[in-house]
């Protein structure tokens, strides 16, 4: 039986990892194998990559990073999202192809049809469930700051994060069959809350 995929995006500091522990709780209570991964990062190849990527002093061009994303996400998937898939588990992605349309599509303006037909060529597999961890910017912008040190992509300015979120709900719009979008503007408690019922209403599905 093949397992399901369910992947999380939302723009910087939209509280979408502080939420990968509810998820793996209620995935563990109800029985369900799991394999919790992240991206960039998450293949072989990937803590060298993730380590480029997010590097605050590289100067990348849209395209070079957009290839690198897509790299990454290939060496992540034919690594560790199809086999544990093709073996009937579960595998939870801190984020995953919906970033690289959000961010390299919508943040650096480049053409999402290319980044779409370089997914096709790579056989990409589309998840099953996408959360959209959904607030305003200037919030997430907030919350990232007090978080830690901030990234390359965090350091970009306000209107870069714009185009980001408006790219995730145009996609979530376009998707409405897998994408759920979880209100992060709420307390931690309600956006928890939100993230089980959206995965009750999946498993009971």
């Amino acid at each position: 039986m093949q397992g399901k995929f369910i992947t999380l995006e939302g723009i910087e500091g939209s509280g979408k990892s502080t939420n990968l522990d509810v998820i793996m709780e209620y995935l563990n209570q109800h029985k369900v194998e799991c394999k919790l991964t992240r991206e960039p990062g998450g293949g072989p190849l990937g803590p060298n990559l993730r380590s480029i990527l997010l590097d605050k002093d590289k100067s990348i061009s849209p395209s070079v990073e957009m290839l690198l994303m897509m790299a990454d996400r290939k060496d992540h998937v034919d690594s560790l999202i199809s086999p544990n898939l093709n073996q009937g588990k579960w595998v939870i992605s801190d984020r995953y192809l919906d970033s690289t349309f959000a961010y390299q599509g919508g943040g650096r303006k480049m053409d999402m049809q290319i980044i779409d037909n370089l997914s096709k060529q790579l056989d990409l597999p589309s998840p099953d469930l996408t959360l959209l961890f959904d607030l305003p910017v200037d919030i997430a912008l907030s919350r990232a700051k007090e978080r830690s040190e901030l990234d390359r992509f965090e350091k970009e300015p306000l209107h870069f994060h714009q185009r980001i979120r408006d790219a995730y709900l145009f996609l979530a719009d376009k998707n409405k069959e897998r994408f759920r979008i979880v209100d992060s503007s709420k307390t931690m408690t309600e956006v928890s809350q939100q993230v089980i019922s959206f995965l009750n209403e999946f498993l009971n599905d």
